[in-house]
Order: C-alpha cells, then sequence, then structure tokens
C-alpha cells in the first residue's frame, strides 16, 4: 500500500516542486553529479568550431559553468569570460551562440550588472532560466589541512555568506577578497602554498586537481543563484522550442508625472498578471531617471501581446526582454 510507482513519481515531484515556494524552500536535485566535461584539468575534449559555444563570466569550474551543464548537453563548449559585459559582446558578435548570466542571488539579492547590459544591448534577449544551490566548500592543496590556513581567499558575497565558519574555525585567517570563486581556487593552485585556500564550488576544486578541506560551509544553506540564458534573437527561438515560456522579462520607463509608475502597473492588475520582480536602475546620461526592470509569468489565455499594448501607451519606453520557461 505504500508503495510508489515510477508512473506516480513524476507527478509527486511536480507537486513538491510546485509546494516548495509556498513554504519558502527550493527542489535541489541531488546526488549532485559533476559533469564529464567540468572534471580534471586537461581532461575536457577539444571543442570542435561548429558546436554550439555558451560564454560565461568567471573561470572554469565557476558556478555559472555548472548552470551551463544543467542547462546544455556535454558536447556543448564554454567560453570563460574574464567581464559580465565580455559574455554580452561574445554573444553579440557570433563567438558565442549563447551565454549565461546570473541575475538574483537568494542571499545577495539582483546582480544588477546583468541588468545594466540587458539595457544597453538590444540586440539580446532572455531566452531561459536556470537555478543552481551555491554550495560552497573551503579549498585547498592536497596535503593541506584546517590548520595550515592562514590566508582565505574568495569573491566578497563568498567570504561573506561563509562568515560563520570562517569565525568559528579560522578565525585568525585573513579573509582576501578575489573577483571571482573559481578565479580564487586557479590562484592558489597556480601559487601550490598549503597555508592559503579559497571558497568556492566542488567543479573548481576537481578540476584544478586540490582538495576540499570543508565541504558545506555557508551560513544559510537556502542559498540559490538564479540564471539568465540569453542569445541573438535569431537564436532564440531554438531554444525556445525545448520548453514552453512561461515567463516574460520587461524593462520601461514612465514620464514623470504623478501616477505615472502606477498607471503601468495598473494594466498588471486589471489583467491579473502575477509579478514576480520590480526593480529601479539608474538611466545612464539622465541624471534622476530611472528604467525599470520588470518580470510576470505569462498569462495562460495568451494575451501576452495585448498586454504589452496596452502597457506600451502607459510607458514613456517599453521593450521585452524576453520570453522563457521558468525553472521555480
Amino acid at each position: 500500500p505504500q508503495s510508489l510507482y515510477p508512473s506516480q513519481f513524476s507527478k509527486l515531484m511536480r507537486d513538491i516542486q510546485a509546494l516548495c515556494p509556498v513554504v519558502g524552500k527550493s527542489l535541489e536535485r541531488i546526488p549532485r553529479i559533476l559533469p564529464e566535461s567540468m572534471k580534471e584539468k586537461g581532461s575536457e575534449k577539444p571543442v570542435s568550431s561548429d558546436s554550439v559555444k555558451v560564454a560565461f563570466q568567471g573561470e572554469r569550474g565557476a558556478f555559472s559553468e555548472l548552470a551551463i551543464r544543467r542547462t546544455f548537453d556535454e558536447s556543448v563548449g564554454v567560453l570563460p569570460c574574464h567581464l559580465f559585459s565580455d559574455v554580452f559582446d561574445a554573444v553579440s558578435e557570433g563567438k558565442a551562440k549563447y551565454g549565461m548570466l546570473p541575475v538574483e542571488n537568494t542571499l545577495g539579492g539582483t546582480i544588477y550588472d546583468t541588468l545594466d547590459l540587458l539595457a544597453m544591448h538590444p540586440e539580446i534577449t532572455v531566452v531561459g532560466e536556470q537555478q543552481v544551490r551555491v554550495i560552497h566548500n573551503l579549498i585547498g592543496m592536497p596535503d593541506a589541512e584546517l590548520s595550515d590556513i592562514k590566508k582565505v581567499y574568495s569573491h566578497p558575497q563568498g567570504l561573506a555568506q561563509c562568515a560563520r565558519f570562517l569565525s568559528e574555525e579560522l578565525p585568525d585567517a585573513e579573509r582576501i577578497p578575489f573577483f571571482d570563486t573559481a578565479g580564487a581556487v586557479s590562484f592558489i593552485a597556480e601559487k601550490k602554498d598549503k597555508s592559503i585556500a579559497a571558497i568556492a564550488g566542488a567543479p573548481a576544486a576537481v578540476y584544478h586537481g586540490l582538495k576540499i578541506i570543508r565541504q558545506g560551509i555557508e551560513s544559510d544553506a537556502s542559498n540559490y543563484t538564479r540564471f539568465y540564458v540569453i542569445a541573438r534573437e535569431e537564436n532564440a527561438d531554438v531554444f525556445r522550442s525545448q520548453a514552453k515560456p512561461n515567463k516574460a522579462s520587461i524593462s520601461f520607463s514612465v514620464s514623470d508625472e504623478p501616477g505615472a509608475l502606477m498607471n503601468a502597473l495598473k494594466v498588471l492588475a486589471d489583467r491579473r498578471i502575477n509579478m514576480k520582480k520590480l526593480e529601479s536602475r539608474p538611466i545612464q546620461g539622465k541624471p534622476w531617471e530611472y528604467l525599470f526592470f520588470l518580470e510576470i509569468q505569462l498569462p495562460e489565455d495568451g494575451s501576452f501581446e495585448d498586454l504589452c499594448s496596452e502597457m506600451k501607451n502607459a510607458c514613456a519606453t517599453f521593450r521585452v526582454l524576453g520570453t522563457y520557461a521558468s525553472v521555480l
């Protein structure tokens, strides 16, 4: 009577996924299997010129690369970039077909660089979404022990998100900010000094052949990062055909007069559209003027185009940044 048949398992998981946000939780698929293409440095296969490439910010083994491996198959090639703007340039210039960029973290909030760059690149559209649970680890040389560590390198958010562990286990260790978590692992791999360590994900440790001294050291386990998959408009339909879009990202501005923002948002309320996110960002070159970023659930009755037309009439500027299938 208590058996769960394979045909019932899929429905059970869908039900759990739907219930998670209601109780403030999120579904993590475990065990986290490390893809073959993210294993030890030098083991990756060469990428053919005609294969799909996905650009990301950071170095090999970054959480962004893990998001790529969850979204695409193993044959996809990756293009590490130093800056977020480099990812947009790579996609815009055709060096990569897609880009993977973080847009929001449950602890750190919105990643504004991604929103600002979307506003600057009208040729780029959002075609997909991915979510990764951020599991931080203390990573060091193969012969290192916790007592050896005198300096810890990581991205400022990585250091902040592991503050409790550092205070309790390494109170005297110097905390040194680094531009990227995976980059910090690459740095200590080059230094070959067992007195230094990095805070990053397990893929970076495996890729560089280093040791995970302590696993899961983040202060809050509900640490998730949400990513946008971006592409040029001509490549959008191919990706969107894999899953029916149920979410949209929009940017708009309103005139400087009383009730202008309320009138724009009233369009959503009147049509009973669920707004998932609202942010404002300064418009470059226009002091004290703001661009609003909006995420909504797509209406099930297919009236999205009518909604857009109505919002355009209520806004000074209006742009659909992309439609895509939500992972939440």
